[in-house]
């Protein structure tokens, strides 16, 4: 049986593949295939957080997706890969555009549904609504959870994540729950830190993000920027970058540098862009 929702661009990088993908009313999302064996499937149209470095949010938000809509993705791409007779997924992430938690129940389903085909199924989120955050951190039954911080001062998290939960709210709810969390459950659960230049590389704000999220015990994720035609933003050079990795590792934090594929313009981070109709 044909998919559902038709891929419409399909564009190979280094390391990634990426899709547009056209839904019924006309609008586009992109999904993105990393080392032939994850997919980065989108949840919205747009996305309400509005974070200043990512494509995603820049024209707001359009709507949420429907589950039958976030499975579509999946059945496109499987199905591409089908005929090409490439290596089958392994596991798909609602890591690409907008947040999933603000799309909570088509998210929970999607993660139901994938997982049942067998997929490891992972999420990414900037933590909001709270209320919705312990029920994903707690109940859910995904195999991964990131949440994105990208500050150690609420100032700076105000601007980098403006439609976020603040801090307080943040790690108060992860100082309360993760204790709680079986030992699987801990080790599927990270905080990212997006590094900009001249935003939240000062080693003040480091040492107050380490503050925060060293007696947890979760890993770190720590990103480097891709620049987008939208933003501003800009990447701290490679020195930087690798300092502020051995601060946080000096610090008592278990850190994961960014691979090729999350740093990739053809895919990474931050890159991917909704078109509404």
């Amino acid at each position: 049986m044909e998919p559902a929702l038709a891929i419409v661009r399909d564009e190979r990088g280094r390391s990634n593949r990426r899709f547009a993908v056209q839904l019924a009313d006309g609008a586009l999302v992109q999904a993105v295939l990393y080392r032939d064996d994850t997919l980065c499937v989108s949840c919205q149209v747009g996305c309400a957080v509005r974070c200043p470095f990512c494509a995603s949010g820049a024209n707001g938000l359009g709507r949420s997706l429907t589950v039958e809509e976030i499975l579509g993705q999946l059945d496109a791409v499987q199905a591409l890969l089908a005929q090409e007779h490439a290596p089958a997924l392994h596991g798909v992430t609602l890591s690409g555009i907008g947040e999933p938690l603000h799309a909570h129940e088509a998210a929970r389903a999607f993660v139901a549904a994938a997982g049942r085909r067998g997929l490891r199924v992972t999420l990414t989120t900037s933590g909001g609504p709270i209320a919705r955050l312990r029920t994903w951190l707690v109940e859910e039954p995904h195999q991964g959870l990131t949440l994105s911080v990208h500050a150690g001062t609420e100032a700076v998290r105000a601007r980098m994540v403006p439609k976020g939960p603040d801090l307080a709210s943040l790690f108060g709810t992860l100082e309360e729950l993760v204790p709680r969390l079986s030992r699987k459950r801990r080790k599927r659960t990270a905080l990212a830190y997006l590094l900009l230049a001249g935003e939240n590389d000062a080693d003040a704000e480091v040492d107050a993000f380490v503050a925060r999220a060293k007696d947890l015990g979760l890993f770190v994720h720590l990103y480097a920027y891709n620049p987008v035609a939208s933003s501003d933003c800009r990447a701290v050079d490679r020195a930087r970058y690798e300092a502020v990795h051995a601060r946080m590792v000096a610090a008592g934090l278990t850190v994961r540098m960014s691979a090729q594929a999350r740093i990739e313009a053809n895919g990474g981070c931050g890159t991917l862009v909704a078109i509404r109709t």
